[in-house]
């Protein structure tokens, strides 16, 4: 099965006459847990449960490692490493606490055996086309100005339904409507919720 792509616009060249694009995989859907479990128990002698908790403890103590500094090697997968961020801009390091560090990220850097092993395989662009709708930063505030009048609060699924975007795209607009102050979220970051913020959409 081929690695199946299409072409995006870049970001920055929105609402420019010099249009720019890039090549992005096209997904063609997700693994759970339980397909890695029965795939793995075809090819082994491991029965699905074994199979399945060594998957979740691995999970753990990768989530352990991390946790306490280290970098995580899994061989012929890759390399695990936290990524941290200050809260506040830094001008001087002695005037930054450990409270104004947090956790940004995990990154990942692939192993060569598997980039070596990706490198063979075909490619052939998407025949699906999803792609998100292009609109004006005027569109996008008339649209959310025209939902929050009937709803008090806005996902990101309702935003990508709202605004006809794609998931990345969605989330791109969601945290520049917030860094811009439009929006704020009363939830979790992982989970988000937004409001418009004093002065935005009615508000």
């Amino acid at each position: 099965m081929a690695i199946q792509y299409d072409f995006y616009r870049n970001p920055d060249s929105a609402g420019t006459n010099k249009k720019r694009y890039h090549a992005r995989v096209v997904a063609s859907g997700q693994v759970s847990t339980d397909q890695l479990t029965k795939e793995i128990n075809q090819e082994c002698s491991l029965t699905p449960a074994d199979i399945k908790a060594v998957l979740i403890t691995l999970g753990d103590k990768l989530a352990k490692h991390l946790s306490e500094g280290r970098k995580v090697h899994l061989e012929g997968i890759g390399h695990f490493q936290v990524n941290l961020r200050c809260k506040e801009e830094v001008r001087t390091v002695h005037a930054v606490r450990s409270e104004n560090v947090e956790f940004k990220s995990v990154s990942y850097r692939a192993d060569n055996e598997l980039k070596k092993h990706l490198k063979q395989q075909k490619i052939r662009r998407s025949r699906t086309k999803i792609h998100s709708l292009p609109m004006t930063e005027a569109e996008i505030d008339q649209k959310l100005t025209d939902y929050f009048a009937t709803h008090t609060t806005l996902t990101r699924r309702s935003f990508q339904a709202l605004c006809s975007q794609v998931q990345t795209t969605a989330n791109r607009l969601l945290r520049k409507l917030v860094e811009n102050g439009k929006l704020k979220n009363i939830s979790i970051p992982r989970n988000p919720v937004y409001v418009p913020d004093n002065g935005y959409y009615g508000v």
